[in-house]
């Protein structure tokens, strides 16, 4: 019986190497706010990511990303982020904020506009640490941006005082407001009430501070 010839498989082709993604070429600004979006993302998931963590989700090396946002740390770049998040403020609240009222009606309904202005804002963002000032982490990244924002309203808001309120007494009081809706806020988008009670407890501060406190403080 005739041995059987041994049957030719193919060669198998072999793979190419897989090609090395190339590098974009960037404008410095075009990559800044790249590594801003990959940091965005990242700090959703892990707030306390390092810088290192920045810089592999960003594709890039650690010493581009120190480049970008010297400083040291991740502040410099929770910063920047705070930075974009705070020029939509004034569209999303309107001129409500500054407007002068005559009645209580007026007070509430305006404070109801304001208030669901602000917090469709934080949603919009929708990370608690934009409004958290604590003495660590991102904190301290925005609580010097949040004392100038503050500032900047309160000047805004000093003129809506009712007459015979002294600058300072009303200064004191626009402050600690503005303060206490950053902490309901905060609250709110890391889930420890609901945005129901946090609009309801907002609007009875605002209409509070015109319509209580300011009267109560203004001299005879």
């Amino acid at each position: 019986m005739a041995a059987k010839k041994p049957v030719k498989r193919p060669t198998p082709a072999k793979k190419k190497p897989a090609a090395k993604p190339s590098h974009r070429r960037l404008s410095p600004e075009q990559r800044r706010q790249e590594i801003i979006e990959a940091a965005r993302t990242l700090f959703l998931k892990k707030p306390e990511a390092t810088v290192e963590e920045v810089a592999d989700a960003a594709g890039v090396t650690r010493q581009l990303v120190s480049l970008y946002f010297p400083g040291g740390g991740t502040g410099p770049i929770y910063g920047a982020m705070f930075d974009q998040y705070i020029v939509k403020l004034p569209a999303m609240m309107g001129e409500d904020l500054i407007a002068k009222t005559t009645s209580k009606a007026q007070i509430r309904t305006r404070a109801e506009r304001v208030i669901r202005g602000f917090l469709d804002w934080a949603e919009e963002i929708g990370e608690p640490w934009v409004f958290e000032e604590s003495g660590t982490g991102a904190g301290v990244a925005v609580a010097a941006r949040w004392r100038n924002a503050f500032e900047l309203t309160v000047e805004a808001l000093l003129p809506t005082r009712p007459k015979g309120v002294p600058v300072e007494k009303a200064r004191l009081v626009f402050l600690s407001e503005l303060t206490g809706f950053n902490a309901v806020t905060a609250r709110m988008l890391a889930g420890k009430c609901t945005r129901a009670d946090a609009e309801a407890v907002l609007v009875e501060g605002f209409v509070a501070v015109y319509t209580v406190v300011l009267p109560r403080l203004a001299t005879a």
